[in-house]
């Protein structure tokens, strides 16, 4: 092999190593959804008693200490919020739970791990309720980084930044204090929205078989209808607390607290189970 042909191979290979940084570099490029999300069926996140260990042990990152704090209790605080997603979506968080941009969490540089805030746009006055599970973030005086859909229930989702002003909430005093109702409409606790029929009333049944309450399943009125899986009503905050503990005992993903409108949906009772069932297999059936 003479020099020239090595030298030859040489740079092809460099070119060739060059293009897989370039695609790479794009390909971490954070932002939204390839499609948009409705986030009108998103529930807030249900701020219930901590059952495991706080993670609040001081770190050092890009030369920088911090030092969490020991509770959520009385935090205040205002300052910039931004937002993550699709570059994270799937990875774990500094809590060891796997990020998803589609749920109401957040991450914050010293907020304990687990705990729970209440962030409101100061400038449109929306707010919302999100877990903390998360460290960030690490860019200038942001304050804190919310999830995709809980930016977007704030209305920045476009614009990537908005002044905020964040609270903590105490999970055990939010268990005991009123909040089974809200101007008539009554507390559920959501456990999912599903796409899938078939998947909503598995996971209805699941839920029987496991904690031994009823569950229902109420249809949206999307144009491609959400399965929403839900708990109550919710009768008292003992009944709420009772409801949290047995989740989380059968090891339940953490519910959602909604207000519920039942004129405005379609609630599946169980005799309506095997007949859509059943039409639903023969559509299948009778599908080329």
């Amino acid at each position: 092999m003479d020099s020239n042909t090595s030298i030859f191979r040489l740079l092809t290979t460099a070119v060739v190593l060059l293009a897989l940084v370039g695609c790479s570099s794009s390909a971490v490029k954070d932002g939204p959804p390839s499609e948009s999300v409705d986030v009108s069926g998103i529930p807030d996140a249900v701020p219930s008693p901590i059952q495991v260990p706080l993670k609040n042990t001081p770190y050092t990152l890009g030369g920088v200490s911090y030092q969490p704090m020991a509770s959520a209790n009385g935090y205040s605080e205002n300052g910039q919020a931004s937002w993550y997603g699709t570059k994270f979506h799937g990875k774990q968080t500094a809590n060891g739970e796997i990020y998803d941009m589609f749920k109401m969490t957040a991450a914050h540089k010293t907020l304990p791990l687990p705990s729970y805030v209440k962030v409101t746009n100061v400038e449109n006055g929306q707010s919302v309720v999100v877990r903390v599970n998360d460290r960030g973030p690490f860019h200038g005086d942001r304050l804190i980084d919310l999830s995709y859909v809980a930016a977007k229930k704030l209305g920045f989702e476009d614009s990537g930044l908005a002044n905020v002003a964040i609270e903590g909430i105490d999970p055990e005093s939010f268990s005991r204090s009123p909040a089974h109702e809200r101007d008539g409409d009554l507390l559920y606790l959501q456990l999912a929205a599903l796409k899938n029929y078939h998947n909503a009333q598995l996971l209805r049944r699941d839920i029987f078989s496991r904690v031994g309450v009823q569950a229902k399943v109420v249809k949206g009125e999307e144009a491609e209808p959400l399965y929403r899986v839900r708990i109550g009503p919710v009768e008292s905050p003992d009944h709420l607390e009772e409801l949290l503990e047995g989740l989380n005992a059968a090891e339940f993903t953490p519910p959602y607290l909604v207000y519920e409108k039942p004129v405005n949906e379609k609630i599946i009772s169980e005799k309506k189970v095997i007949e859509v069932e059943a039409e639903q297999s023969e559509q299948v059936v009778k599908t080329p």
